[in-house]
């Protein structure tokens, strides 16, 4: 038996509406976010009749997609006063963070681990890892054949916010200190075992997003205000690509202006899809690959996937990644027994 809802004065349920309005290019930031997360999930390299158009697009995306994600990340957790978290009740603010973005976490690496041992009996796995515990030391120490690598974002954004207030504290309060720090141990050389050079990598992102926050005002009128001058620039950087030694960082701070500006043109004043997909970011990204794999499986051994095959495999499994886990999410809310699960993908 369910109880009430609460009624929600007048007052706040506006403020509540004008948070949320601030927000709106953040949310829509993130379905464009989302939406290339899953292209990029759709076939392994050198797999599956990979083609040169495929190939070339997805490795353009891993150039700057998950530091957007990150810059993103950086801005709401700036805009909600976590970097404050301190100043307030931590270890409840820690059991929180713990909850939303380490239980799924770990709970997807086991069902990605133990799912794909059991689904490779049956139908085509690009990543499986065999043995019963190779999988799981595979996903903690993250080893090559890693195969929950495509969840590490919520591993790293938990570092991150649990850090982040004492790093806030440590560094006086100053966000100028704190990029500093971040830009720093971006160079520091590390290695990919236990996800320490990714944790190093992308904090850079994470602060810019904060300092974009803090200043944004000025800074979202700048993004917009030159959004030509920051499409040449991404251009540019992308077309250095990986020739440059510190591509990430170059192509992902070209994508933030860039980005950021577009998902604020007036032509999505009205948009409900990026929107929608924002909205549903988070069960996408939990479960894409899972749907995704399905979907091959069944699709390789029904139909060609080779020559203009490949693009009808590439539309049906974009479908899947992203419109499936949407599916799922609404069926886990209209079982009232499955709360406790779907509250981690709302």
């Amino acid at each position: 038996m369910t109880s009430a809802p609460m009624a929600v004065p007048e007052s706040k349920r506006a403020a509540v509406s004008v948070e949320r309005e601030k927000l709106l290019d953040i949310e829509r930031g993130k379905g464009l976010g989302i939406l290339l997360v899953v292209y990029g999930h759709l076939v392994m390299q050198g797999t599956l009749g990979e083609q040169a158009w495929y190939q070339a697009t997805k490795s353009a995306i891993y150039m700057f997609h998950m530091p957007f994600f990150m810059y993103l990340s950086g801005f709401v957790f700036f805009f909600t006063g976590a970097h404050t978290a301190l100043d307030r009740n931590f270890g409840q603010f820690f059991a929180k963070r713990f909850d939303r973005l380490l239980i799924p976490f770990a709970v997807m690496c086991l069902v990605n681990v133990f799912g794909k041992q059991i689904a490779e009996m049956f139908i085509h796995v690009d990543d499986g890892v065999s043995g019963f515990w190779q999988g799981p030391w595979a996903v903690i120490s993250n080893s090559p054949n890693n195969p929950s690598i495509s969840i590490w974002y919520l591993l790293v954004l938990f570092v991150y916010s649990v850090l982040t207030p004492i790093l806030w504290r440590l560094s006086g309060r100053q966000i100028g200190i704190l990029f500093l720090l971040s830009l720093a141990i971006f160079f520091i050389p590390a290695s990919e075992k236990f996800y320490v050079a990714r944790i190093l990598s992308y904090f850079v992102f994470f602060v810019i997003g904060m300092v974009s926050c803090k200043y944004s005002g000025y800074v979202l009128d700048i993004f917009s205000k030159y959004i030509v001058v920051w499409l040449i620039v991404f251009a540019a950087t992308i077309y250095i690509g990986r020739s440059f030694p510190y591509w990430l960082l170059l192509c992902g701070i070209a994508s933030i202006p860039l980005f950021h500006a577009f998902v604020r043109l007036p032509i999505f004043e009205n948009d409900k899809l990026l929107l929608w997909f924002g909205e549903n970011s988070m069960v996408i990204y939990l479960f894409n690959t899972i749907f995704i794999g399905i979907a091959k499986g069944i699709y390789v051994k029904i139909l060609p996937y080779h020559g203009p095959w490949f693009a009808l495999m590439i539309v049906i499994l974009m479908a899947a990644g992203t419109l499936l886990p949407i599916f799922a999410k609404t069926v886990l809310r209209a079982i009232p027994m499955a709360g406790p699960i779907y509250k981690y993908v709302r």
